[in-house]
């Protein structure tokens, strides 16, 4: 059972949202899947946010000095200026995973403890709201 929960904690730095349904079909109960969930997600947006900034500057100076370039015109680059850092924190955290989300808003330099709010906000309620809806489902 614990290696279940581990399971769903590890899909979840992947693809987030979408390891409520797998934590469901594994049996589950929904509210240990929800926590799962929401644990790896933050844990996970934790670390990076804390430790990205500077590992983003030394990444782009050392391998990747032109990449700063190219993700000014990407498609997560167009999310944020379509909708600013709500929408990235809405739209990445419910499909994209916390990985490419969160990869996302340091390579777009976003202020980092205003995308952390949206992106915990979205994530403990957006969540809860998806294992609801799932749990109806499945």
């Amino acid at each position: 059972m614990i290696l279940d929960y581990a399971i769903v904690v590890v899909v979840t730095l992947f693809a987030g949202a979408w390891s409520i349904p797998l934590g469901l079909l594994l049996g589950l109960p929904s509210t240990g899947v929800y926590v799962a969930a929401v644990a790896g997600s933050l844990v996970l947006t934790g670390v990076v946010l804390i430790a990205g900034g500077n590992a983003r500057d030394f990444v782009f100076a050392r391998w990747l000095p032109n990449l700063d370039e190219r993700a000014r015109t990407g498609r997560a680059r167009k999310i944020l200026d379509r909708w600013g850092v709500p929408g990235l924190a809405i739209l990445g955290g419910i499909l994209l995973g916390p990985a490419v989300t969160l990869t996302a808003a340091l390579v777009l330099h976003v202020p980092r403890r205003r995308f952390a709010a949206w992106y915990v906000a979205v994530t403990v309620v957006g969540f809860a709201v998806l294992t609801m809806i799932w749990q109806l489902i499945i």
